[in-house]
């Protein structure tokens, strides 16, 4: 039997189906499955779905909605995988287990997001009710201006920074292709505890360098050339650029506005 990397679809209704070691894992919200391998009798890809069969009577296990290409090579990892003579009764291998609720993200990034749109909101009442309600009304491009700027600086200087950051802070491993999805090319790294991380990227090959956030393994990078770099630099001071000129343009309405 072969070893083989962490393998991961994702489906329909947050199905997440995983491959690691001995044992298929599919997870779904509120609960999930650990299926050992020699529980397995074949794995088969039907287009973008993916069904395992237990040995003896137990009932299929299927994931819909998944790469196409994605599930060919989960299938073809598995079946290399299993055991030359599996048990009899596979049901009886396979355990169940709960999920925990995760955290309220999403609840905590709408009470940012409403922390956030209380102020702008009123700040552009505010213009339109001293000033001119016209004023309110170019208030949101300005805004929109700011926000895309903002968002230019996060990113690239972001990753700027990681770049140069992380190869001298972090820890630096070896990535190796995975496998695709729709939109990119799926590598994986391990961290000094042994976790598999996956690496989304477009690059070329089967193996490249990551360095990674030894306080947040799953944070890496991988270094990108000059030029590349040279163009999320400016990308950077394009981004400076917008937001400046948006707050420029946001604080002449709030003195217009004031003016009268």
């Amino acid at each position: 039997m072969t070893t083989s990397p962490s393998l991961v679809l994702r489906g329909s209704g947050d199905a997440v189906l995983r491959f690691e070691g001995t044992v298929v894992t599919l997870g779904r919200p509120g609960g999930g499955h650990r299926i050992p391998l020699a529980a397995i009798e074949s794995v088969q890809a039907e287009g973008r779905a993916v069904e395992i069969e237990l040995t003896g009577a137990g009932d299929p296990y299927r994931v819909e909605d998944v790469s196409e290409a994605a599930a060919t090579a989960f299938v073809d990892a598995v079946t290399a995988a299993l055991p030359e003579t599996p048990v009899a009764d596979g049901a009886g291998l396979v355990t169940t287990y709960a999920v925990p609720a995760p955290p309220p993200r999403l609840a905590r990034r709408q009470a940012r997001a409403l922390v956030a749109a209380v102020p702008v909101v009123a700040l552009d009442v505010f213009v339109g009710a001293a000033g001119e309600w016209g004023y309110a009304g170019l208030f949101w491009p300005a805004f929109l201006v700011v926000a895309v700027g903002v968002f230019l600086v996060y990113v690239m200087g972001r990753d700027l920074y990681r770049m140069w950051h992380l190869p001298r802070h972090g820890i630096t491993v070896a990535a190796e292709f995975s496998h695709y999805t729709n939109n990119t090319r799926v590598f994986t790294y391990t961290d000094a505890t042994g976790t598999t991380h996956t690496y989304n990227n477009t690059v070329g090959g089967t193996r490249f360098e990551v360095s990674y956030d030894p306080r947040d393994p799953k944070v890496a990078i991988h270094p990108e050339g000059l030029y590349v770099r040279g163009m999320m630099a400016l990308m950077t001071l394009v981004g400076c650029g917008l937001a400046g000129g948006g707050w420029f343009g946001i604080g002449w309405l709030v003195v217009e506005a004031v003016r009268g």
